[in-house]
């Protein structure tokens, strides 16, 4: 009978733990969402097609929590599953023709701390190359961002 009872407590014991750790492992592998619009404050509209890249900055050989997407027809982006750590951001938008870029200087930044901007002829068409760098991802957070295109100088204004 004494037997019986310690493999029962040993049981319970044993269940306990196991789901105590389960639960914490759930707590602890829940990704992030981040979604968001790229927009042109200039025109009041948000920017089709336009590329958006979590680049992790602790890329390595073993692991590379990066991921990307792109904007629907309003600006709208949403990437789902993003590990929590450390990012650039990378936006870049394609334009026909110059006169179509939001930012008309090579370089600039935007209203986004440890943001800069550049702009680059490729094919015929320019790109806007927009970089935020150290952007943090926490676990299980819903992240929500808007980012204007139209850029300001690097050196003030």
């Amino acid at each position: 009978m004494k037997n019986l009872q310690t493999t029962c407590i040993l049981c319970f014991c044993i269940l306990f733990f196991i789901q105590a750790d389960l639960a914490q492992d759930s707590k602890k592998g829940k990704a992030a969402s981040f979604t968001g619009r790229i927009f042109r404050s200039d025109m009041k509209s948000g920017v089709a097609n336009v590329r958006v890249l979590l680049l992790d900055e602790k890329k390595s050989e073993n692991q590379d929590n990066s991921v990307e997407t792109k904007t629907d027809e309003k600006g709208n982006f949403a990437i789902d599953q993003v590990k929590s750590g450390r990012y650039t951001v990378i936006i870049e938008a394609i334009f026909d023709k110059e006169e179509d870029v939001p930012c008309q200087l090579l370089m600039g930044k935007i209203d986004e701390p440890n943001s800069s901007l550049i702009v680059e002829t490729k094919n015929n068409k320019r790109i806007e190359h927009i970089f935020i760098k150290n952007f943090s991802v926490k676990e299980g957070k819903e992240i929500k961002k808007e980012f204007d295109l139209v850029c300001k100088s690097m050196f003030g204004g």
